[in-house]
Parts: structure tokens; C-alpha cells; sequence
């Protein structure tokens, strides 16, 4: 029988959990929401799929305090990717982009039959998914030795369960 340890060595790296508002990636970051892989000539992630109901929902969840779970992304550093490198997502690609379209304006929440855009909301509601801060798994890679592989075996231990991925999709990662 495999040690704990030896059952939890799934990754050749180690992800630290932190928290950073939907400001911070709505203004401060550049992203990498499609993580290219090119010995596999596709994008690691799925295309966007979420309805203009699911996003409004993860809206209501920052909102109303609903548990929003963690993504996991990699911060590529490079002397060209400015200050805050480039953050590629490894999970969470639906729930980063609706935070993030939500606070620019591309859509908006409907309240008491009112479509609200984020800039048309209360303060306190502005206030509120501002300072959100969205929970995250980051791995740090200023030397950018992630390999593809080490991107596909994060993402495939992170998708074990949740909304199903395209059965084509995951098998084309294989």
C-alpha cells in the first residue's frame, strides 16, 4: 500500500492557496484563459460554455456568500510579461471570465425585473464584488518549466467531478 505521501506526489510542483479581488484580475492581469498546447494543437480548456444564467448565478453566489470553489492557475514571468506575468488558467476558466466580464460591463444581473449593469449597481453592491477576493490555487514559474504534461495531470486531478468536460476534449489531452 502506497504512504500518504506517496499517494499525494500526484504533481511535480507544489500550488500555494491565496485570494485576489475581481478588481485585481479585471484591471491588474494579463490572462491566459485559452493555455495553448501545442504538441496537442488545442486549447487545454474548453471553449466558453456557460449560459447568461450561470453567470448571473455566480454573480448571486458573491453576493449572497455562496461558496465559490478555488481555480488553479500558473503565473508565467518573463522580462516581457510585465510586472504581474501572465496568469494562465488552469481551472476556472467560466468563473474567472464571468467575474471579470461582469465588472466590465458585459452583462448584466437581473434585479427585481431591472437588468443591472456593475456600474448601474447600488455602492454597496459595487463594493461588494469589487473586493471580492477569489479564491485560488497559484503556481509561481518565472523559468517557465511547466511542461504541457505537468499542465494536463494539474488540470485532469482538478476535473474529477463538476460539470462534465467533453469526453473528446479529455481524450485529446491523452
Amino acid at each position: 500500500m502506497k504512504t500518504i505521501k506517496e499517494l499525494r506526489d500526484v504533481l511535480s510542483f507544489r500550488p500555494q492557496e491565496i485570494n485576489s479581488s475581481v478588481k485585481f484580475f479585471a484591471e491588474d492581469c494579463t490572462i491566459d484563459f485559452d493555455v495553448y498546447l501545442p504538441t496537442k494543437g488545442r486549447n487545454l480548456q474548453r471553449d466558453y460554455v456557460w449560459t447568461i444564467e450561470q453567470k448571473r448565478e455566480l454573480i448571486w453566489s458573491i453576493l449572497i456568500g455562496r461558496n465559490i470553489p478555488r481555480m488553479a492557475m500558473i503565473n508565467i514571468i518573463t522580462e516581457d510579461s510585465g510586472t504581474n506575468g501572465v496568469y494562465q488558467v488552469i481551472d476556472g476558466k467560466q468563473r474567472l471570465s464571468t467575474m471579470i466580464g461582469f465588472y466590465k460591463g458585459e452583462f448584466g444581473l437581473i434585479i427585481d425585473t431591472i437588468n443591472y449593469f456593475y456600474k448601474d449597481l447600488p455602492e454597496d453592491y459595487q463594493r461588494e464584488i469589487a473586493k471580492f477576493m477569489f479564491p485560488y490555487y497559484i503556481v509561481n514559474d518565472p523559468s517557465n518549466k511547466i511542461t504541457e504534461e505537468d499542465k494536463i495531470s494539474w488540470f485532469k486531478f482538478i476535473n474529477f467531478a463538476g460539470t462534465p468536460q467533453d469526453a473528446k476534449h479529455l481524450r485529446s489531452l491523452s
